[in-house]
């Protein structure tokens, strides 16, 4: 490499020689300096000024070689010098590599180098790794010690993903605190930036207005006061309001809630990240042919009966891990359907204790909760399916007598809750009861269930859009019952009976690759006459705000 040297590089008491053609092929800052009237172009040593001796010794071997050792401990001195010298190859995989380490807490640290360096792609991958792992960021160190002007920039993005705005006034507090005589002129501009209509009541009452932040600041108190008074309002008139109104983006953590239903002892979440079963504490009585509904952190069980129909509505919060009971449907009974949509629970059909299948329709408030009356489905049915898909609501199948005996049905209709009517909509290629019916992506799938002769092992799928069915891949298992939800495009088949035996283990089925695996490493939910829904565990295992 010295041979025939015509540059030597001055980098602090080090001499580096190397050939003026090779740096200017590698770098277009060198290329400049060696190729315009510049005075470097005609000297035969360079200064290189504020520069490290072995950051630059890897660049000029790099410019002779085309490769480089990236790690943890040269990665910001490589891309500070690369960026600086230009040499395009080493800063990209300086970012590739720093786009890998990025964690909670490096990512802040990470989105202020990208944005001196201007690096995009960097600070694109850091800030949406900050708001996606926001509630993990703000309790780092990194966090407590931004300036003034990234923290109000970061508390106003409505990308942070929380599981609610307590979170974020949290993280203003926290930062606050931090130093907060030197932060005190800040704090009307930082907690302008939570979103304080948000935060529920019971927060507000018992603990922002406790603040002594909060308490020795008029300003502030006007902004928890309006919060507060936002509670006050009807929906139409919150509807109104934009300032200070606009949601995060929520934080999930989906789990799917099994319930014993006969064998209300055996309560259990499976979690679809890891394949694992966690027992829930399941007080409630034993209910058979109920159905539950997951809304706003709350699953409800609704009728089902033992010797007669069941009236009560048991209720578990998922966050708070606890159990109450609340008024269940005008007409108890069971072998319903029930679904939720905008903060309302709906049911469906169902029987009497062995009488004929209802045409009742049904909906709970979970504002007022209160229980009304809405317009009848068009056709009578029990043990059907029913979810909700865009705002609308969709009936498909079930059984005209009860749950035993009657006519299998292919029949569908939809419910519009904003018109209350329904329509109805192409039949399924399969009568069917007893089955699977879930929501993914713009499409209905009904899976397995019975029909006249018994055991279905088929799926088919509704097109909203088309208004018609398609039969998909069949289940590797026949049941007349099946417990199934949907996480992601990700269909889980949990729960079943196959008039002999009940499933063994899980299937799952991709709507995207229309394949099923049977799952052997995974035994399937003991009891198959288990009530099944998805729900939102976020927030269960963090410790409470309040």
């Amino acid at each position: 490499q010295k041979t025939l040297c015509d540059v030597v590089l001055m980098v602090q008491e080090r001499k580096i020689p190397a050939h003026r053609v090779v740096l200017a092929s590698a770098s277009h800052f060198f290329n400049l300096m060696f190729t315009t009237n510049m005075i470097e172009s005609k000297s035969f040593e360079v200064e290189l000024k504020d520069a490290e001796p072995d950051i630059i010794e890897q660049l000029v071997e790099f410019a002779y070689t085309a490769r480089i050792s990236v790690n943890s401990n040269n990665v910001q001195s490589l891309l500070d010098a690369a960026n600086q010298y230009q040499i395009e190859p080493v800063k990209k995989m300086c970012v590739d590599f720093l786009k890998e380490q990025v964690d909670a807490s490096n990512c802040l640290g990470i989105s202020v180098l990208a944005e001196c360096l201007d690096c995009p792609e960097l600070k694109a991958t850091a800030d949406d790794f900050i708001h996606q792992h926001f509630t993990e960021v703000y309790k780092t160190d990194e966090f407590l010690q931004l300036d003034v002007k990234r923290v109000t920039h970061l508390l106003n993005q409505d990308t942070l993903t929380v599981r609610a705005e307590d979170q974020v006034y949290d993280a203003a507090v926290r930062w606050l605190k931090y130093d907060e005589p030197n932060r005190q002129p800040y704090m009307v501009d930082i907690l302008a930036k939570v979103r304080f209509p948000l935060i529920s009541k019971n927060f507000l009452s018992k603990t922002v207005q406790a603040e002594p932040l909060i308490q020795d600041n008029p300003e502030c108190l006007k902004m928890v006061i309006s919060g507060m008074r936002y509670h006050l309002l009807s929906p139409e008139d919150r509807e109104e309001l934009v300032e200070g109104t606009r949601p995060r983006r929520k934080k999930h953590d989906y789990r799917i809630a099994l319930f014993g239903g006969s064998q209300p002892q055996s309560c259990r979440y499976f979690n679809p990240k890891d394949y694992s079963w966690t027992d829930i504490r399941c007080p409630f009585e034993k209910r058979r042919d109920a159905a539950c509904v997951f809304w706003d952190n709350v699953v409800y069980i609704l009728g089902g009966s033992q010797l007669f129909p069941i009236k009560r509505m048991d209720c578990y919060n998922v966050v708070k891990d606890s159990w109450y009971s609340k008024l269940g449907p005008p007409t108890p009974r069971d072998s319903l359907a029930a679904c939720a949509a905008e903060g309302k629970i709906y049911t469906s059909g169902g029987s009497e204790v062995g009488n004929s299948a209802l045409y009742l329709f049904e909906c709970y408030d979970t504002r007022t909760e209160s229980w009304h009356t809405k317009p009848s489905m068009l056709t009578q049915r029990c043990s059907h399916g029913m979810v909700e898909a865009n705002g609308l609501i969709y009936v498909c199948g079930g059984s005209l007598g009860n749950n035993v005996s009657g006519r299998v049905l292919n029949s569908c209709e939809v419910y519009d809750p904003a018109t209350e009517t329904w329509t109805e909509l192409c039949p399924m290629i399969e009568a069917r009861k007893n089955h699977g019916l879930v929501f993914v992506k713009d499409k209905i799938f009904a899976v397995g269930g019975q029909n006249s002769l018994g055991g279905l092992d088929n799926v088919e799928y509704y097109d909203i859009k088309m208004n018609e069915w398609k039969m998909v891949s069949p289940m590797p298992w026949k049941g007349v019952t099946v417990k199934c939800a949907a996480v992601g495009s990700v269909v889980y088949v949990l729960a079943g009976f196959q008039g002999v035996g009940r499933l063994g283990h899980i299937l799952e089925y991709n709507t995207e690759t229309d394949k099923w695996i049977a799952n052997s490493k995974v035994r399937a939910f003991p009891v198959t006459s288990c009530l099944i829904c998805v729900v939102d565990t976020c927030g269960a295992n963090e410790e409470t705000l309040e």
